[in-house]
């Protein structure tokens, strides 16, 4: 039977219990916190300052600067041990049993620098305890916070616990997903002293409980989209409206993974129509959905007398660089990406989708290839991806189809099915196929490309959900649009658009079921109501400080900030830690000299007040030398020659990339020499052969080259009403903000479009490389 309704797969979570988690608050965490922490020779009278921010971008009421504790590996009072046990550990009394770790294990949890202590087990459940002694720091109205930071694997559940020494059991006190990425997690949760404090100890379990076991049973899924050109030309809201759908429904659970087999757009050189494409492309990644796309005869560049085909736009949005991270990705044929291949396990069903591209899918070259790595994978069940297959009819119409089917298909016998978009309908096919043994097998080929070729039919949004039944060895093709909300195209056969076929899936056997718990950093943190100064009424990004005096030397210090919104959300800092030096105050370095009067006459300490002391710093540096009648044009859109000037003269590029000649910018330009090195740093990248020179940098496009060019890796989302979420600027406009670079405008908005000015560009950049010195 068909399975019509999208369902939620079931999940393994861990029930939280007895105690109640506060929401994330606005207030984010501090960045460039002085002294840095762990900072020693600190002065007796240190300032304390850190930029705070909301993350909903309102105002900072107050920072409340405070007095701590903090008990880690880099100092006394905490030993730990590592465990592997049968059962879940905190469904059983403390282990007893534990090792305990290592002095390398403590060094790598002594410190938030990345380095980590890894606890395994191939079937069990791994565990670190910590037994911190906090008997010194117990006085009434302390808050008792324990703090974890590290890792688990992508199917991981990191579980933080405390041992309830009255209830005489661990208590669940917060846990998080691993993800693909490979990201840290952090964990933490206040604690009641009276029952998770004896003799003064705390006893803490960080542990995963991830992973499902014994899958190879269970239904899996996954999406198929094609041919999206008109929706990339005419109706970009129906692609959005598919985005969002294929997000919303990873979210839930209901598919794992994605293919396209081609056509991501109409016009190869239509750069607004890429835009489409590589906006839901980046929304796709944004979500950590795995998938894998291919060409279609739109999307290359082809000369059919000389029957070349130009991959080179295709592998700016959709090329090795896009996918050669992701964790699914296996390898390409070349770096235009023309063909290539995923790696992806539904459970303990393990795959190789193999993705032809156009044009090329039936040369010498490519089935030597195919066939090197299907004969590599020949365990896996294999699905071809082709762009131009059968067609409307169910027949091969190229010389390329039945290429690929007799010396691609046929040879192999791991490969179960065929792909293709291309031709307008719905059809399918099964194919006896005798293998080299005398044996015989079936190949289903199918065909799906809702879009018609002429209005109005190019916009009606249909995939296809492709549900496995490995208990039956049957594969549910469901058609369905989420634009329209509607199952099965009514202009093509419905037995067609919906329908159930036998899919012999490989012999699998269960596989380990391996869980890994990593510790980066861990602490208990005393949070005390001793303060030490408040600051008050910030915007958001604004440095917040405080001095603290009296001080005595050689000794080690503890502080915090209560962080307070305007509109009364407040959230408290990690806890930070110096070490005084002698009575005399730091040295400070010789401040840089600034110039005596205004380098240029059109730019004074009044007008423009706000973006004064950028201009001259980088006059002062030589990284902007204003017009050749000695002024600076501050109101002036900057051009994007000038922009490469500026990153030439202020930054030790690399040459990454291969030399691309721009038809604008000849050997002979003044600035050849300026934008080549930019290009090959891939801070521009320019279109159709040309860099424009003199255009305008708009702020969104700003973003994206002081993020390249710095290499900037802040996290952290802004709330600017006017970025459009998911757009392709969106993760760039992210990162400059997290990274305290921009705040907007006044009216909080970004203004994505608009021009940079020459002032505006300075004041960025000047921002940019103080990050950069920091970091």
């Amino acid at each position: 039977m068909i399975k019509k309704f999208f369902t939620t797969t079931a999940a393994v979570a861990l029930v939280l219990t007895s105690v109640s988690l506060t929401p994330l608050a606005a207030p984010q965490k501090p960045e460039q916190v002085k002294p840095a922490n762990y900072s020693k020779d600190v002065s007796l009278t240190p300032t304390l300052e850190a930029i705070v921010k909301d993350s909903t971008g309102a105002g900072i009421k107050t920072v409340d600067f405070k007095k701590g504790f903090k008990y880690d590996f880099a100092g006394k009072g905490i030993t730990g041990f590592a465990n592997d046990s049968a059962d879940n550990p905190i469904t059983v009394p403390i282990q007893t049993n534990a090792t305990p770790l290592t002095g390398e294990q403590i060094k790598a949890m002594a410190a938030d620098d990345g380095k980590t202590a890894v606890t395994k087990s191939s079937n069990g459940f791994p565990s670190q305890r910590f037994v911190v002694d906090v008997s010194k720091d117990l006085a009434a109205g302390n808050a008792i916070q324990l703090y974890w930071e590290g890792k688990t694997l992508a199917s991981g559940l990191a579980n933080l616990s405390a041992w309830d020494y009255k209830a005489g059991n661990w208590v669940a006190l917060n846990q998080a997903e691993g993800n693909a990425k490979g990201e840290e997690i952090v964990l933490k949760a206040e604690i009641d002293k009276e029952r998770f404090v004896k003799d003064g100890k705390v006893q803490a379990m960080v542990h995963d409980s991830g992973t499902l076991t014994d899958s190879k049973d269970e239904d899996f899924s996954m999406v198929w989209f094609t041919d999206t050109q008109y929706y990339a030309q005419d109706f970009p809201e129906v692609w959005t409206s598919m985005t969002d759908w294929m997000i919303d429904e990873y979210k839930k659970g209901t598919y794992e993974y994605a293919m396209h087999t081609g056509d991501l757009v109409n016009n190869v050189i239509d750069e607004e129509q890429w835009k489409v494409a590589e906006e839901n492309l980046d929304r796709l990644d944004a979500a950590n959905i795995p998938y894998g796309v291919l060409a279609g005869n739109h999307d290359v560049g082809i000369d059919t007398l000389n029957k070349t085909y130009d991959y080179s736009i295709f592998a700016r949005y959709a090329g090795i660089d896009r996918f050669k991270d992701k964790s699914w990705f296996g390898e390409a044929m070349n770096e235009e990406n023309q063909n290539h291949y995923d790696l992806f396990s539904f459970g303990d069903h393990d795959f190789i989708f193999l993705y032809l591209g156009y044009g090329r899918d039936g040369s010498a070259e490519t089935v030597a290839w195919a066939n090197k790595v299907l004969k590599q994978h020949a365990d896996r069940n294999a699905i071809v991806g082709m762009h131009e297959n059968i067609n409307s009819l169910a027949q091969y119409v190229t010389e390329q189809a039945r290429v690929v089917n007799r010396e691609i298909v046929v040879p192999n016998e791991n490969v179960k099915m065929v792909l293709s978009g291309h031709h307008h309908g719905a059809n399918y096919r099964v194919k006896q196929v005798e293998n080299e043994d005398g044996s015989t097998r079936e190949v289903l080929e199918v065909l799906a490309n809702h879009q018609g070729n002429t209005a109005p039919d190019r916009g009606q949004g249909y995939l296809k959900k492709l549900t496995f039944d490995p208990t039956d060895e049957t594969l549910d093709f469901v058609s369905y649009s989420p634009f329209e909300n509607d199952y099965d195209f009514e202009q093509f056969d419905p037995a067609k658009e919906s329908f159930t076929a036998q899919f012999d899936l490989a012999d699998v056997k269960a596989k380990d079921n391996p869980r890994q718990i990593e510790t980066d950093y861990v602490a208990v943190n005393i949070y005390t109501d001793q303060a030490i100064g408040q600051d008050k009424d910030l915007k958001s990004g604004e440095v917040a400080s405080a001095e603290w005096k009296g001080l005595s030397k050689n000794t080690v210090y503890h502080w915090y900030m209560n962080i307070t919104n305007a509109a009364g959300e407040s959230e408290k800092s990690p806890i930070y830690q110096f070490t005084t030096g002698s009575t005399a105050p730091d040295p400070k370095p010789d401040p840089k000299p600034e110039p005596t009067k205004p380098t240029f006459p059109d730019v004074t300490p009044e007008k423009p007040a706000w973006a004064y002391e950028a201009i001259e710093r980088m006059a002062a540096e030589g990284i902007i030398k204003g017009h050749p009648d000695g002024t600076f044009k501050w109101r002036d859109g900057i051009q994007r020659q000038h922009v490469s000037l500026m990153f030439d003269r202020a930054v030790d590029l690399e040459n990454e990339l291969p030399y691309k000649a721009f038809k604008d910018v000849p050997k002979s330009h003044p600035n050849f020499d300026a934008i080549t090195a930019t290009q090959r740093a891939g801070i521009f990248e320019g279109y159709n052969n040309l860099f424009q020179p003199k255009s305008k940098l708009t702020r969104e496009e700003m973003a994206k080259v002081l993020v390249t060019a710095f290499d900037i890796e802040a996290k952290g989302s802004h709330n600017f009403p006017d970025v459009k979420k998911g757009g392709w600027s969106d993760k760039y406009i992210d990162t400059l903000y997290a990274a305290g670079i921009t705040i907007g405008s006044t009216n909080g908005k970004f203004n994505p479009k608009a021009d940079v000015t020459r002032a505006e560009f300075a004041v960025f950049m000047d921002r940019a490389l103080k990050y950069d010195e920091t970091h």
